[in-house]
């Protein structure tokens, strides 16, 4: 069986040699069937040789041994993003026997990231975990140094989640919506709210309350949920919309309030949090998700081997109960699907961005 399988990774350079040798045995031409043998032996040597190399770069299993798989995060380390990823990242490991670790790039409004990955290898050990961001920012810059569309081949999500507007227990001491509304009003470019990064869901859920409220508050933004809510705890800030893992270490000691949360329904896990849509605020029906990218051009059986592997983890009961626990709808979209996803969020967010006027260039 071994053989059969060096004998398939290596076909290529076979039959490049095999070429050779029948053109030196059935040729008509005699100077080169005995006239030229240092030449043709030259000629084998090197054919050979391709054969080898063929082998090594033709046959090349996946992974590489001793190479390991990168997960790129576009945040910080701490919050949601980095939880899942490096839940993701363990049970991948453990999975396909393989070092996988994770690797956090932030800043930018998740743009240095992403074009780490664009610009990786295809060869399967750079991944990319990244949310809408990666397809608002076609949006909100005129010029990108990828394409969020070309330049990834979306291999599927991993979570849905809906996010929670939260507000400073210390700086803000309020227990509703319409209670926050009239005192952000009042304060003005005094108050603020943060986010992960400038065009980010975040942001633009932020800027999104800030018009339909008719508040004025300032948009202060960071490298990840983690430094985000420190802020938010500490009352540099007085609001954000964070996702439940981000929050959830901040709620047993009363620091942080949840006032509001996106979505068409109430959470399971905060049965008594609000929608928005139920307190009369339209546009804040979308869902967040995180998701794996692989760089364009990557082949299609590296594509196919890693999608097969992260479905198995995917459908592991502790990885749901994982997720579950921090309010994470389980995804794994199949790939046709997800791939539509991602350009249908494209053109929504384009709409929503160019209706907000939010700019960053």
């Amino acid at each position: 069986m071994e053989i059969l399988t060096y004998w398939e990774s290596n076909r290529k350079g076979f039959d490049l040699v095999k070429g050779w040798v029948l053109r030196w045995l059935h040729t008509g031409d005699r100077q080169m069937r005995f006239g030229n043998r240092r030449n043709i032996l030259i000629h084998l040597t090197i054919a050979a040789c391709a054969a080898l190399a063929g082998g090594m770069a033709w046959g090349q299993s996946f992974p590489i041994p001793g190479k390991p798989i990168r997960i790129i995060v576009p945040t910080s380390v701490g919050g949601g993003n980095d939880f899942i990823a490096r839940t993701v990242a363990k049970k991948l490991g453990e999975s396909m026997n393989v070092s996988v670790v994770v690797e956090n790039r932030p800043g930018a409004s998740t743009t240095i990231a992403s074009d780490h990955v664009a610009k990786s290898a295809p060869d399967g050990h750079t991944i990319l975990f990244n949310g809408p961001p990666l397809v608002q920012v076609a949006s909100l810059y005129k010029k990108l140094p990828f394409d969020p569309l070309k330049d990834f081949i979306p291999l599927t999500d991993v979570i849905r989640t809906p996010l929670w507007f939260v507000v400073s227990s210390a700086k803000v001491p309020v227990k509703t919506l319409a209670e926050f509304s009239e005192l952000a009003k009042s304060k003005g470019r005094a108050d603020s709210y943060a986010s992960v990064g400038a065009g980010t869901s975040l942001h633009l859920f932020g800027h999104g309350l800030n018009e339909a409220a008719k508040l004025n508050m300032l948009h202060v933004p960071y490298k990840g949920g983690a430094p985000a809510m420190v802020a938010l705890v500490g009352g540099e800030v007085s609001s954000i919309f964070i996702d439940y893992a981000t929050i959830k270490p901040f709620l047993a000691d009363g620091k942080v309030r949840m006032l509001a949360v996106t979505g068409t329904k109430r959470s399971p896990l905060t049965p008594e949090v609000p929608t928005l849509s139920e307190l009369g605020f339209s546009g804040f029906e979308a869902y967040g998700w995180g998701a794996l990218f692989l760089p364009a051009r990557t082949p299609n059986d590296i594509v196919a081997k890693l999608y097969s592997e992260v479905q198995k983890v995917l459908q592991q009961p502790d990885m749901i109960a994982s997720m579950n626990n921090m309010a994470f709808e389980m995804g794994g979209t199949p790939q046709a699907e997800f791939t539509t996803l991602v350009r249908t969020d494209h053109d929504k967010w384009a709409r929503l961005i160019k209706a907000s006027g939010v700019s960053l260039d």
